[in-house]
């Protein structure tokens, strides 16, 4: 080969490498772009939470304006799944809860097919509960020890309409407020209450219990909770209550909150 033959071919190998060199920082560039606009999505996608800024609000206004966001609904009846670990009537069940403000419940415990296993109501401070797996009828006052003769939880019939219903519960007078993550801490007496930015609330603290509320949904007008978790560690016992199929704004049927006992069933009182 002339020397004239040598110099092409060196010249094209040059060439060649030059192209490969040129391909190679290209397509580094290019995913280098790739992995930028994929965090920018990322970034897009996950915003930081939220901050509530400025100063701290007044007690008094911001109960105010929580009790204003949850003046509704008068009546509330749903589906729910209970999951309960306690030291007595633990287990799961299935319910059919009616509530009606400012403290009337009836709650059935239905079998695996469909049907009444017990049934409990409170209204105006009285309580029966119709046991027809024992055959036995309760009757008494609408004290928490025998609410909990069914689902064993600390509260009063009003707080459990009031949490199922998704307000705060009635109890002591605001004493402090400050903005807390993106929402509010509230405290009352005896009683301190976390609130989202829209007045949802999110969690309900006092001595014997804490109650946290998720997964709201606002549909029918108000921030109603359909996950309620109860804590009460003086009494090891936990509750888990998930609801489904809520209708608002309707009453239940009449006498939905009376129970008699059937004939030949015994009676026993209780206090």
């Amino acid at each position: 080969m002339t020397s004239r033959g040598f110099k092409r071919t060196a010249e094209a190998r040059r060439a060649r490498s030059l192209l490969f060199l040129k391909k190679k920082s290209f397509l580094r560039a290019l995913r280098a772009s790739a992995v930028r606009f994929g965090l920018c999505l990322l970034c897009v996608a996950c915003p930081k939470p939220q901050t509530v800024a400025g100063p701290a609000p007044d007690a008094q206004a911001l109960f105010a304006q929580a009790q204003a966001a949850h003046r509704i609904p008068e009546t509330l009846s749903c589906d729910a799944k209970a999951f309960v670990e306690a030291p007595e009537n633990g287990g799961r069940y299935a319910l059919h809860i009616s509530v009606k403000r400012p403290s009337s419940v009836r709650i059935e415990a239905l079998t695996p097919l469909g049907d009444p296993a017990a049934v409990l109501v409170a209204d105006r401070g009285k309580f029966a509960l119709l046991d027809l797996r024992n055959n036995v009828f309760y009757r008494g006052p609408a004290s928490p020890q025998n609410l909990s003769r069914l689902i064993p939880a600390p509260l009063t019939a009003g707080e459990l309409v009031s949490l199922i219903t998704g307000e705060i519960p009635e109890g002591g007078e605001p004493q402090s407020a400050k903005r807390d993550g993106d929402g509010y801490l509230l405290t009352l007496t005896g009683e301190q209450v976390w609130l989202g930015m829209d007045m949802r609330v999110n969690k309900v603290q006092r001595p014997a219990w804490q109650v946290t509320l998720d997964e709201h949904d606002d549909s029918s007008g108000a921030q109603l909770p359909r996950l309620i978790h109860l804590d009460a560690p003086a009494g090891k016992t936990t509750v888990d209550l998930r609801l489904r199929n809520i209708l608002t704004g309707k009453p239940p049927p009449a006498g939905a909150f009376l129970l008699g006992p059937p004939p030949g069933m015994r009676i026993e009182e209780v206090n």
